[in-house]
C-alpha cells in the first residue's frame, strides 16, 4: 500500500510541475511572438508611403529594434527586476512584468496607427548618439512602447527561469528549460512566418495588434499560474519559510560577481545573442536583397531558424542533463553560427537553396547554445541569488541587443545605393565578429570545465 501511495504521489507531482512548465513557457512564447512580430516587416517599413510603407530609414529601424533594451540599460530596470524578484517573490514580479509587456505593446500599436510618418522631430537628447537627431515621431513613440515591452519581457524571462528552477531542481532541469526555450522559439517562428501574411492582407499595423491581443492572454495565464503557485505554497509553506530564512541581501550581488564561471557564461550570452538576435531583425531584408525573393518567402526561410529549435532544444537539453558538458555544446553551437554567417556573406554562394541550408545551420546553433547556457547558471548560483544572477546576465545581454541593431542600421544606410539596393557585406562582418568572440569564450569555458573535472 505505501508503494502505491508513493507511486500516485510521484505521478501527481510530475504532472503538476510539467503543467506549470507548459503554462509559463506558453506565456514566454507569447512574449517572443511580439518581440519578433515586426522583424519580417523591415522591408515594408522602409518602403515609400506611396507603396504602403512608412518610409523608415535603416537607421530608424535599427534604433527601433535596439530600443527593446533602452529602459533595461539606462534605467537599470533589469537590476531592479532581479532584486524585486528575489525580494518580493515570483508572483508579484511576474504580474508586474507581464503587465508591462502588454502596456508597451499597446503604445507600440498606437504609435504606428495614430502618428503620421510625415511628422518628424529634432531630438535634443540623443543618449550619446543612440537616438537619431532627426527622427520620425512615430518611430520615437513606437520605440518607447517597444522599450517598455522589452523591460517587461526580460523581467518575465528571469521570473520564468526562476519558476522553472524552483519546480524542477532535483528533477529534469535542463530538459525542462529546453522545452521552455523550444516554445519560445515557436513564438519567434510563428511571428516571422505569419506576420508578413497578416500585414499583406490587413496592413502593417495588424500584426502588432494581433501581438497585443496575444500578450493580453499571456497576462491572464500568469494570473492562472499565480493561483496555482499560491495554492502550492499554502500547502507546502516552502517558499515562505525559505524567504524568511534566506532572504536576499545586497552582498549576494558581490557573491555572484566574484564567480568566474558566471562571467564566462555572461560573455558567451552577450556575444552569441548579439550575433543572432539582431541578425534575425535584418535577416528577411538580407534575403530579399541577396536572393531577390519576396518578403513573405524570405520570412518563411528565416523562420527555419526558430522552427528547427522546437525539436532540437529539448533534445540538446536532455544531452546536457546526461553529460553536463555545457562548454562543449556551447562551443560547437557558436562555431556553427559563425560558419553560417560566413557562408551568407560569400558572394559566390548565391543560390536560393543555400539560404535554406544556412538557416538550418543557424537554427541548430540557436538550439545548442541556449540548451546548455541557461541550465548552467543554476549549477553555479544558489536559488536565493538566482534572480539577481539572471538579471545581471540579461543586462549584459541587453547591451548587445541595444547597440548592435543601431550599429548595423547605421552601416546599412552607408551601404545602400541610390536605387535602394543594400550591400550587406559590412553588416555581416559585425555578426561574424560576435560569433567568433562567442566561440573563443566558449572554448575557454570548456577548458575550465576540464580542469575542474
Amino acid at each position: 500500500m505505501p508503494a502505491i501511495v508513493a507511486s500516485v504521489f510521484f505521478v501527481f507531482s510530475t504532472m503538476r510541475r510539467w503543467t506549470v512548465l507548459f503554462l509559463v513557457a506558453i506565456i514566454m512564447m507569447m512574449g517572443y511572438i511580439f518581440w519578433d512580430i515586426v522583424s519580417p516587416l523591415a522591408t515594408q517599413l522602409k518602403a515609400p508611403l506611396s507603396e504602403g510603407g512608412m518610409a523608415w530609414t535603416a537607421t530608424e529601424y535599427g534604433f527601433y529594434a535596439g530600443s527593446y533594451s533602452i529602459l533595461n540599460i539606462f534605467l537599470l530596470m533589469l537590476f531592479f527586476g532581479g532584486i524585486i524578484l528575489d525580494k518580493f517573490g515570483i508572483r508579484f514580479t511576474g504580474l508586474l512584468a507581464t503587465g508591462s509587456m502588454f502596456l508597451g505593446s499597446i503604445i507600440n500599436y498606437l504609435a504606428i496607427t495614430m502618428i503620421s510618418p510625415l511628422e518628424e522631430v529634432n531630438v535634443w537628447f540623443t543618449m550619446f548618439g543612440l537616438i537619431p537627431e532627426h527622427v520620425k515621431a512615430q518611430v520615437l513613440v513606437a520605440a518607447l512602447g517597444f522599450g517598455l515591452f522589452g523591460m517587461g519581457c526580460d523581467i518575465t524571462g528571469i521570473t520564468i527561469s526562476k519558476i522553472v528552477t524552483k519546480w524542477f531542481t532535483g528533477h529534469e532541469l535542463a530538459s525542462a528549460m529546453g522545452v521552455q526555450v523550444a516554445l519560445a522559439r515557436l513564438g519567434t517562428a510563428s511571428a516571422i512566418s505569419i506576420s508578413p501574411i497578416i500585414a499583406q492582407h490587413f496592413g502593417i499595423s495588424a500584426p502588432i495588434l494581433a501581438g497585443s491581443a496575444i500578450l493580453a492572454i499571456g497576462l491572464f495565464l500568469f494570473i492562472v499560474y499565480c493561483i496555482m503557485d499560491k495554492k502550492f505554497d499554502d500547502n507546502s509553506q516552502k517558499e515562505t519559510k525559505a524567504d524568511q530564512e534566506e532572504g536576499f541581501h545586497l552582498h549576494d550581488i558581490l557573491a555572484v560577481l566574484r564567480n568566474p564561471g558566471f562571467w564566462l557564461i555572461a560573455l558567451i550570452c552577450v556575444f552569441f545573442y548579439s550575433s543572432i538576435r539582431p541578425f534575425m531583425k535584418f535577416a528577411t531584408d538580407i534575403l530579399v536583397n541577396k536572393y531577390a525573393i519576396n518578403s513573405v518567402t524570405a520570412g518563411w526561410v528565416v523562420s527555419i531558424i526558430p522552427y528547427g529549435t522546437i525539436i532540437l532544444t529539448p533534445l540538446f537539453g536532455t544531452i546536457f542533463d546526461k553529460s553536463g558538458k555545457g562548454g562543449i555544446l556551447m562551443a560547437i553551437g557558436c562555431g556553427i553560427l559563425t560558419l553560417g554567417h560566413i557562408m551568407l556573406t560569400l558572394p559566390t554562394l548565391n543560390a536560393t537553396w543555400i539560404s535554406t541550408l544556412i538557416m538550418l545551420m543557424i537554427g541548430i546553433a540557436f538550439s545548442l547554445v541556449p540548451s546548455a547556457l541557461w541550465p548552467s547558471i543554476p549549477k553555479l548560483i544558489p536559488l536565493k541569488q538566482l534572480g539577481t544572477a539572471y538579471s545581471i546576465i540579461y543586462y549584459i545581454q541587453n547591451l548587445g541587443l541595444m547597440l548592435v541593431p543601431i550599429w548595423v542600421g547605421d552601416v546599412i544606410d552607408r551601404n545602400t545605393s541610390s536605387s535602394g539596393t543594400v550591400d550587406y557585406t559590412h553588416p555581416m562582418f559585425i555578426f561574424i565578429g560576435f560569433g567568433i568572440a562567442a566561440t573563443i569564450t566558449a572554448i575557454i569555458l570548456t577548458s575550465k570545465e576540464k580542469r575542474t573535472t
